[in-house]
């Protein structure tokens, strides 16, 4: 008997993924907000102060392959929930913080745990079980949930510090984002999206006809695991491309806010380019996977890349010539060049490992991402304490950046699946 999935219900698991990474990842991108209060209520090293946020991304990475393989058993929810309420806990004790030990126990550890049980991995992962044709596009919106989030929650953090002071601040979120997604997941994830085959189409019967967009039948014949994925030479070279890529975006955006400070801006115009980034990176995330599915992952992925590398490049210039033009425009084109880092690599990912073992495999990937954005981040702070500048930081993220995108081309998503757009133009 033929299983036919209601196509509406694929959207809505599509809204609620938006809803709750906006505010999941609110959490993730406050952090910038948060630092400059830190810094000025207890005086530690940039390098100390981002050390905390570096272990958060490590913390929250680690565990992706575990929650990756907890969706693709059909329990997104029990992950989701308890992520949520671990989340709250470390928010309410980061209240409290009043050594850097204790921030990097609360916020590095508790809270990191309950953010990447409920945030980029198992979303990412039931949406690859839900679409196939459509897949980039789904992705592209879920995935600008996160821009909403840094768009609303970013100013809301910092508005939030100047009206009531950061301790008020963290016990409102402690409060109301696990409040929210726990109530969105017991009404959505009531049961899980259909798993018996990853060739479901929505709104199309399930078949075990051959992929119409499969290049090389044979890399997409194999019964994919983490262990088969680690040991081909793509696994790595997309390793290497998202590590690089988590370097860029995470040392920039933890740094940006104390950056502008830095250069005389006041924190809140600063937390509201911040937002700008959020508002470019909603339209751009849909943009860059519609467009990849029409024009292939290498070309989009690379149009990206150079966005982000003139953003990098606007900052040096407004570092050199304070024009106070240049936030804006920086926010615009980096908003761009961050949007094809978070749209790209589950979609590349799934390119190659499509199947029961996706959530693993991409869950494995965001281990190194996570350490590549850890690194950045740590980096940054490093760097800056050691030469008094940031430009030498943003020097190195063009270098990372051109590599990444040479490393996309060089393992090469669409010898192994055509996109759609690709097929349609072939036939």
């Amino acid at each position: 008997m033929k299983d036919k999935i209601p196509s509406h219900f694929a959207w809505l698991i599509v809204g609620f993924s938006f809803i709750t990474l906006a505010l999941v990842y609110g959490v993730w991108y406050s952090f910038s907000v948060f630092f400059v209060a830190l810094l000025k209520e207890f005086g530690w090293s940039r390098s100390i102060g981002a050390g905390a946020f570096s272990l958060f991304i490590i913390v929250s990475s680690i565990i992706s392959p575990f929650v990756g393989n907890m969706v693709s058993s059909a329990r997104p929810r029990r992950a989701i929930i308890w992520g949520s309420l671990l989340m709250g806990v470390g928010l309410a004790l980061c209240s409290f913080t009043q050594t850097w030990w204790q921030f990097y126990i609360f916020f590095s550890l508790i809270t990191a745990v309950g953010l990447g049980a409920t945030g980029w991995v198992p979303h990412i992962t039931i949406i690859q079980h839900w679409f196939k044709e459509k897949r980039g596009l789904a992705t592209g919106i879920v995935s600008a949930g996160i821009g909403i989030g840094i768009l609303v929650c970013v100013p809301s953090a910092q508005y939030l510090i100047i009206q009531l002071g950061w301790r008020i601040a963290y016990r409102i979120m402690a409060i109301f984002i696990p409040l929210i997604v726990i109530s969105l997941a017991i009404l959505f994830l009531k049961k899980p999206p259909q798993t018996a085959s990853h060739q479901i189409e929505v709104g199309i019967p399930v078949k075990t006809t051959k992929d119409p967009l499969v290049i090389n039948e044979e890399w997409a014949s194999r019964s994919w695991t983490v262990q088969r994925a680690m040991a081909t030479r793509s696994f790595w070279l997309l390793t290497l491309a998202f590590f690089l890529g988590s370097f860029i975006i995470q040392s920039v955006f933890a740094h940006q806010v104390v950056f502008f400070v830095d250069r005389g801006l006041e924190a809140l115009l600063a937390s509201y380019i911040v937002g700008i980034v959020g508002v470019v990176s909603i339209g751009s995330k849909i943009l860059w996977g519609a467009l990849s599915d029409k024009i292939g992952r290498e070309i989009t992925y690379t149009i990206g890349i150079t966005c982000s590398i003139l953003g990098m490049l606007l900052l040096i210039l407004f570092n050199l010539l304070p024009f106070p033009s240049l936030p804006y425009f920086y926010a615009i084109f980096f908003g761009m060049g961050y949007a094809v880092q978070a749209a790209l690599p589950p979609l590349i990912t799934a390119d190659f490992f499509e199947g029961h073992a996706y959530g693993g495999i991409f869950g494995t990937l965001m281990i190194f991402v996570g350490i590549g954005g850890a690194f950045g981040v740590w980096f940054a702070g490093f760097l800056h304490d050691q030469t008094g500048s940031y430009v030498p930081v943003f020097i190195i993220t063009i270098i990372c950046a051109f590599f990444s995108c040479l490393n996309i081309w060089w393992a090469a998503p669409g010898k192994i699946r055509i996109v759609p757009g690709k097929r349609k133009e072939l036939t």
